[in-house]
């Protein structure tokens, strides 16, 4: 039986992931990119809750990863790196000098990333639900 914070998270996931794809269809690359790290990190958070193992309250991807990559499999390690600072980037303009300037290239490769954790993620737990 999996634990209902699993589904949440992972509803969650799907949930940014759908944000991620209109904020992306409106132009709007820069939120594009903050909901496809959050889909990635609701992600692997629940695969962490699936572990038996509460997440901590972090934004690291790779740290998260770290917590579950024999259950996930291997992932492109240099675009959880890169996704990392979106958390912030469009939320916080003083941080990092203004409004950032973020490519519809780079939106649409995090929303491939991002919809491909989500989709191994419940995979794996659906797997293991069975």
């Amino acid at each position: 039986m999996v634990r209902r914070e699993v589904i949440w998270w992972l509803r969650i996931a799907e949930k940014n992931v759908k944000r991620a794809q209109r904020s992306l269809e409106d132009g709007d690359y820069e939120a594009s990119c903050f909901w496809s790290q959050q889909a990635v990190e609701a992600s692997l958070k629940a695969l962490i809750i699936y572990s038996g193992r509460e997440p901590p309250k972090i934004h690291n991807l790779v740290d998260l990863y770290g917590m579950v990559k024999n259950v996930l499999g291997p992932v492109d390690e240099a675009t959880l790196s890169e996704i990392i600072p979106y958390y912030s980037i469009s939320r916080y303009p003083d941080v990092f000098g203004g409004i950032p300037v973020v490519h519809k290239n780079t939106a649409q490769k995090f929303l491939r990333f991002a919809k491909d954790i989500v989709r191994r993620a419940s995979e794996v737990i659906s797997v293991g639900d069975s």
